[in-house]
């Protein structure tokens, strides 16, 4: 792979893609705004119809106490903020309806279903403004809600995002090998993968780490520039289509894909040049998604001051930076065990212990002798990721435990992918080859 340093023209390039972005967002959601609104109300009136009369079917899983939220809930509630913009937008004033963002209601901002409800009844009096996101989900469900009603939509994203699935796991076995695949199973497996295309909220961000893993597990791209490049512009579709969930997986699950895809030649690498090569896709990442994020914040607190204000607000809340003493720790400390609890305990408690058991004992028989392979330490760094952000967004993750957990699936994978580097894999095909040979010989 060639290697890339930035320089002067770097900003030139990153500056041209970034604005192009920036233009095409505005543009894909103004056009996205002009849809008559007919046809669209009509089928989220339905869609409310449906969702009350089905509640069972539609939200299975619904607990109001938030210790006990379930790793399977389907979280239609932010469902019901998303129908509610789409259906409150103004097609005689598309500009403002794509930048503030204003919904309806006549209860609590969360009270989302009832909020959605009174909407369409015409019954909501109350106004509020969701400016802080692009919401660029609104590109796609809009025009889709001409068409179809949410239950609908719901069983086009399952058939579509299981055809992602699907994909990604028959040519990583391919291209890649069994190992990963098997990896990439068991980590989809953990993270309830069933449940992500029954609620819109959850789902953007899985797209596009599917999406861009498949473009890299099928282009032979041996360049650093296109991978910054493509990071950059992960980085920004997050940014613009989702709602906070687990960002970082546009981050994790690609990057995971990168290692495996060019092990041959990172594995020739030292640890400095690969931890640099992690640094500089985390860096495009990074300001990929805040710059897009700023770039709304700062276009709708042209139209209302307030955004700005409420932005920050929402940020230190998310983060509890402004909590002080022991609940400043504490809250990191419960934030922490939720999520470790949804993804590995919660459903699974006795798989995970007999992964775990199985794991450790394989370990102690077949690990290598010599000296671990500098990957083995980046494998480790990223699982380490979904931790530090559990740290840094403590109360968001701990609201949203009953998603947020996904975001270990990079972990799960990363330590899958260790702790193949860790063992030697000839020693272990040998052994269990013997195993064979005698289970064979002693049936004959």
């Amino acid at each position: 792979m060639k290697p890339y340093s930035f320089n002067s023209k770097s900003i030139f390039t990153f500056g041209l893609i970034f604005i192009s972005l920036i233009m095409i967002y505005l543009f894909a959601l103004y056009l996205s705004a002009l849809f008559p609104p007919g046809k669209i109300k009509t089928n989220i009136k339905e869609s409310v119809q449906i969702m009350n009369d089905k509640r069972d079917w539609i939200d299975p899983f619904v607990f109001s106490d938030v210790e006990n939220k379930s790793p399977l809930m389907i979280d239609i509630g932010a469902d019901a903020i998303m129908m509610n913009i789409i259906y409150s937008m103004d097609s005689k004033s598309p500009f403002r309806s794509i930048v503030l963002n204003k919904f309806y209601g006549k209860s609590d901002f969360y009270d989302c279903m009832p909020n959605l409800a009174a909407t369409v009844n015409g019954d909501a009096p109350t106004e509020y403004t969701y400016g802080r996101y692009w919401h660029g989900y609104i590109t796609v469900w809009r025009p889709l809600f001409t068409f179809f009603n949410y239950l609908q939509i719901r069983t086009i994203n399952f058939f579509v995002f299981s055809l992602l699935v699907f994909l990604l796991i028959i040519f990583t076995t391919k291209k890649i090998g069994y190992f990963p695949a098997l990896g990439l199973s068991l980590s989809l497996a953990y993270i309830n993968f069933w449940c992500i295309p029954m609620a819109f909220l959850f789902l953007p961000v899985f797209y596009l780490a599917l999406i861009s893993s498949l473009i890299i597990v099928f282009l032979n791209k041996q360049k650093e520039i296109f991978y910054l490049k493509l990071f950059f512009i992960i980085a920004s579709l997050t940014a613009f289509f989702d709602f906070l969930t687990v960002p970082l997986i546009t981050f994790g699950i690609p990057f995971l894909f990168v290692l495996i895809k060019h092990e041959a030649y990172i594995k020739k690498q030292s640890f400095k040049q690969i931890f640099m090569f992690l640094f500089k896709l985390g860096l495009c990442w990074i300001l990929g998604f805040i710059l897009t994020w700023t770039v709304k914040i700062a276009i709708a607190s042209i139209i209302d001051v307030n955004v700005i204000s409420d932005s920050v607000q929402q940020i230190q809340d998310r983060t509890s930076m402004n909590m002080k003493g022991s609940y400043f720790l504490v809250i990191r400390y419960v934030s922490l065990y939720r999520n470790l609890k949804a993804m590995f305990f919660q459903i699974y408690p006795w798989e995970s212990l007999f992964i775990l058991g199985f794991m450790i004992s394989n370990w102690l028989i077949f690990r290598k002798k010599e000296k671990f392979s500098p990957i083995f330490y980046i494998y480790c760094i990223i699982s380490i990721i979904p931790y530090l952000w559990y740290l840094f967004a403590a109360n968001h993750s701990i609201m949203h435990c009953s998603f947020t957990y996904r975001l270990q699936m990079m972990t799960l994978l990363g330590l899958l992918l260790a702790y193949r580097e860790s063992i030697d894999m000839e020693k272990v095909k040998s052994s269990y080859k013997i195993i064979r040979e005698k289970i064979l010989h002693g049936n004959g």
